[in-house]
């Protein structure tokens, strides 16, 4: 992008160059075929509906831990020991007792049934013990019907069970009528979602004399994605009477408040077309689809507002239709660009983190930023000129809207007032994001589990009812793989795993540990396998079962029970003294907390790179929109401001359970969800970054003519103010319809975006960037001399249309774009 076509006006005396030049030529191509143009975006818009009508069945959920972490390996380990993290527990009920005739021959029938699945890698259960997949099935005594003679030999076998059932028996509660199986399962994400379609509608509810609950992390997915669905189409239907009337009231006819909806129309179907082709290549988020819709509505808004407000400023100012649509292309055109290419840049930083969950989402964003910028330069010129000179100049509520001069205008008065007190405004504004940052300190970052959920879904009831009958089950649980290790049983590498794990028992928040040489807890071994001189020992039995699943080809596997919270902090610090035990062999931990701490690892290693990235192309496109090194800066800093007050009242609100009258109610887990505030910030910088070059552009523009920071300020701000606040209404509607959510997760982006627009609507682009540009002074336009003769250019003039004036233009007066930038 040449830094001399950054603000060329059309009404100079040399052509315009470069990306004017392609602005223009869009703009004349737009309106010399604009039947064309339109018919060619709906067929287009028609095409990638068709292309990308089956991305939602083909987005996965997941994508949070990269796949070269420690965890990860891990958990590819555990494959070879039939253990790991259980993909869903069933949580079974029987009136007359889990160990009655009728209920064990269908639990094991349960058990057989999940074994049948090829994605099932092994079930824990009360009734069968653990079984892996490739080995004889539990026998299934069906044919002969209980009677009281077998029923009594059936309880008195399982009162006289071997040692063998000590592993088996704490997945049964102390009074007998309810028993867990533990399902594991293998393959992909995509591969586990469809496992987990096939088997819950088969394995849950009536199984005979037993009621069937589930829960776990694969079955919590599943009802997350499809109550988000639902979630999402019941926020459409409170937003969209809404959406409609801010936009009519934005655009002031019907006419014209269709053409945000078009651009929309195609920049979203577009974008799901481009995720449809990138699920053949790479695995893709299904969250990329909620940014898909959210992102494409805000930009087309966004753009579509920009340009229509250009050309009604050049028809109030005397230009004839068909020039106020060409210098609509080369000013409104030149701030879309510029403002699609900062949002692109500030997504791009995402690609650099190993998580395909952001790299969805940063490839979504791209996609719709783009096709949303293309279709409002496309759509926009070629819609006004079918529209007509005077259907395209209607605006319904003009009178409504300013009226006299510049300076009777609201947010030009309250610029003014903040400018007087320059530094009694700074200081108080961010002492007030200040306070509202404060929060953010406490946050305790961990990943979503069942809670996200409404109280009352399925999953949640039954997760609370493991929690509270079986504690131990629904303890978390750290997997230790110490690779290619111990596969040879010899004593000597058993005396070392018996101290290992015996140090690993000891550390807090371990409730228990076990592996080939049995059963520890508080440092010292419950059952011992070989026995020690004065140990309790195992049956020979239960010594060759913990051999068969603690040893395999891929080493040797340690189970560590911890906290019942699998994301709080004291798992996180149980997960950190395991690592710092001294190993018989390099371990490789897996499980939730090995997970939550590699994705922290992840994010910390990436975030530095990314956030250099983000920083240096945004300073760089703004230095060459505004032609200042102070400006970029300044731009920056505000929204760093405002996104660090917004997360300390996401703190506040979602962790700390605050407002939850106001926000629907949700389950206060005490932790704040580690990935999805990225969404949440991903949007908030995004759209910040739209107004801040809208603003500037205003700002620029009356600066290049009157030469007086102060007047030029005031001016910018009441010319942005109307599009921006308008545009901001329109996503806020949505927003707060997000707000009405029962997933916990969506209900925080759509209050946490809302409440970073009300921050920079309400105090950083009225209050704070007038003060501190006035405190700047001629600071805020400074270049070096090198830089600032190189970017020159010649001099604009106002369109023959407008009279010189002093003073500076507004959205409702017409008047010449300059160079942004000119004085030193």
């Amino acid at each position: 992008m040449d830094a001399r076509d950054i603000g060329a006006e059309p009404g100079s005396t040399k052509a315009p160059r470069g990306v004017n030049r392609l602005l223009a030529a869009t703009g004349r191509g737009a309106v010399r075929c604009r039947r064309a143009v339109l018919s060619l975006a709906a067929v287009v818009t028609l095409l990638c509906a068709l292309a990308g009508y089956d991305v939602a069945a083909r987005l996965v959920s997941g994508g949070f831990v990269p796949e070269s972490a420690p965890s990860a390996q891990a958990l590819r380990a555990m494959e070879d020991f039939g253990g790991g993290a259980p993909g869903f527990v069933l949580l079974a009920r029987a009136e007359g007792g889990v160990d009655a005739p009728g209920a064990r021959r269908a639990g094991e029938r349960l058990v057989s049934r999940l074994l049948a699945d090829s994605r099932v890698s092994g079930v824990d259960s009360y009734w069968t013990g653990a079984v892996r997949r490739g080995r004889p099935a539990p026998p299934v005594v069906d044919a002969t019907p209980a009677t009281p003679a077998t029923d009594a030999a059936n309880a008195t076998d399982a009162a006289n069970a071997t040692d063998a059932s000590a592993l088996t028996r704490a997945l049964r509660t102390p009074d007998g009528h309810t028993a867990v199986a533990l399902v594991r399962l293998r393959g992909g994400a995509g591969e586990v979602r469809a496992a987990v379609d096939r088997l819950l509608p088969e394995v849950t509810g009536d199984q005979g004399p037993l009621k069937v609950g589930v829960t776990g992390q694969a079955a919590a997915l599943r009802d997350l994605e499809s109550q988000s669905e639902r979630d999402l189409r019941t926020a459409e239907l409170i937003a969209a009477p809404a959406v409609l009337l801010l936009l009519l009231w934005a655009f002031g006819s019907l006419w014209a408040a269709l053409l945000p909806l078009a651009v929309g129309a195609v920049a979203v179907t577009g974008a799901l077309a481009v995720l449809r082709a990138l699920t053949e290549l790479t695995d893709v988020s299904v969250f990329a689809l909620n940014l898909t819709t959210a992102v494409g509505l805000a930009m087309a808004v966004d753009y579509s507002l920009f340009l229509v407000a250009r050309y009604r400023e050049e028809r109030a100012g005397g230009a004839p239709h068909d020039d106020a649509l060409h210098r609509m292309m080369i000013t409104g055109g030149r701030t879309v660009v510029v403002s699609a290419a900062v949002v692109g840049a500030a997504l791009t930083g995402l690609l650099l983190f190993p998580l395909y969950f952001l790299r969805s989402l940063a490839w979504a964003g791209l996609a719709v930023v783009a096709l949303a910028a293309a279709a409002s330069l496309l759509l926009v010129p070629a819609a006004l000129a079918c529209l007509g000179e005077r259907r395209a100049g209607t605006d319904w509520f003009a009178r409504r809207r300013l009226r006299g001069a510049p300076e009777d205008g609201r947010w030009y008065r309250l610029a003014t007032a903040a400018m007087r007190r320059p530094l009694v405004v700074t200081v108080g504004v961010v002492l007030i994001l200040a306070a509202l940052a404060l929060p953010f300190p406490r946050a305790v970052f961990g990943l979503s589990d069942e809670r996200v959920l409404p109280a009352t879904a399925p999953v949640a009831t039954t997760a609370r009812a493991l929690r509270t009958e079986l504690p131990s089950v629904a303890a978390s649980s750290l997997d230790v793989v110490l690779p290619r290790w111990g596969a040879d049983g010899s004593p000597g590498r058993l005396a070392e795993l018996d101290d290992y794990a015996r140090r690993l028992s000891a550390l807090p928040g371990a409730a228990g540990v076990r592996t080939v040489t049995g059963l520890y807890a508080s440092g010292r071994p419950l059952l011992s396998c070989p026995a020690r001189p004065g140990d309790p020992f195992m049956s020979g039995a239960t010594c060759a079962d913990l051999a068969d699943r603690h040893r395999a080809a891929a080493g040797t596997w340690v189970a560590v029970s911890g906290p019942i919270a699998a994301y709080g902090p004291a798992s996180t610090r149980l997960a950190q003294a395991v690592r710092a035990v001294s190993a018989p062999a390099g371990p490789r931990l897996a499980g939730p907390a090995a997970e939550l701490a590699d994705i922290k690892a992840a994010l910390v290693q990436r975030l530095p790179y990314a956030a250099v990235l983000v920083t240096l192309c945004t300073l760089a496109l703004l230095a060459l929109f505004t032609r200042s090194l102070f400006l970029p800066v300044k731009a920056l800093l505000m929204n760093l401001l405002s996104l660090t007050a917004t997360a300390g009242g996401m703190v506040w609100i979602f962790q700390e359970g605050h407002l939850r009258f106001l926000t629907g109610d949700f389950t206060v887990t005490g932790t704040t969800d580690l990935l999805t505030p990225m969404v949440a910030v991903c949007l908030a910088f995004g759209l910040s970054m739209d107004y801040e070059v809208l603003l500037l552009s205003r700002i620029g523009e009356a600066h290049a003519r009157t030469r007086d920071t102060v007047r030029a300020t005031a001016a910018g701000l009441q010319a942005a103010a109307p599009l921006f606040t308008a545009s901001a209404g329109v996503v806020i509607a949505v927003l707060l319809a997000l707000a009405a959510a029962d997933i916990t997760v969506i209900k925080l982006i759509g209050v946490t975006v809302a409440l970073s627009l009300l921050i920079d609507a309400l105090l950083i682009r009225p209050l704070l960037v007038p003060a501190v540009m006035a405190l700047a002074g001629p600071v805020n336009w400074w270049l070096p001399k090198g830089i600032r003769r190189r970017s020159a250019a010649p001099a604009a003039r106002p369109p023959a249309s407008v009279k010189p004036t002093a003073e500076p233009v507004t959205e409702h007066t017409a008047g010449p774009t300059d160079r942004v930038g000119g004085r030193r």
